[in-house]
């Protein structure tokens, strides 16, 4: 076996235009299929060649999304240095993305924010990157 690789990830967002820009700016995403049955859908590729799909499902619950239901508490996103993490943060802040700025813990820097639905997401760099 390879080990485990994240190939695309699958999000339920209120308004499939508004994520689909958001992601796709931040990301420098790729558009690569829509489909409008059984439900508004956009498939986008990242440079590196991850997906990232996006459902406008029409019974998608009316609320913020929030890890304190049982799912997804949040995805991580890994950085190759500080430099990476630092300008992962500029890049935000840009957007104008509520994020916690970088924090330090014994397992690294993390760098946690949310996208327009509530979804929190976090780029993040291994504490063994950092003493290096």
């Amino acid at each position: 076996m390879t080990g485990l690789v994240i190939h695309h990830i699958g999000l339920s967002v209120h308004d499939i235009d508004k994520s689909a820009d958001w992601y796709s700016r931040l990301f420098d995403l790729t558009l690569v299929a829509e489909f409008e049955e059984p439900a508004p859908m956009k498939i986008f590729f990242t440079p590196q060649g991850q997906a990232i799909d996006m459902r406008q499902d029409p019974n998608v619950s009316p609320e913020r999304f929030t890890q304190e239901n049982v799912g997804l508490d949040h995805v991580g996103f890994i950085c190759a240095d500080r430099e990476e993490l630092d300008g992962w943060l500029a890049r935000l802040r840009e957007f104008g993305a509520e994020e916690s700025g970088i924090q330090e813990s014994p397992f690294g820097l993390h760098l946690n924010f949310r996208d327009p639905d509530g979804i929190p997401l976090e780029f993040f760099l291994p504490a063994t990157a950092v003493a290096s």
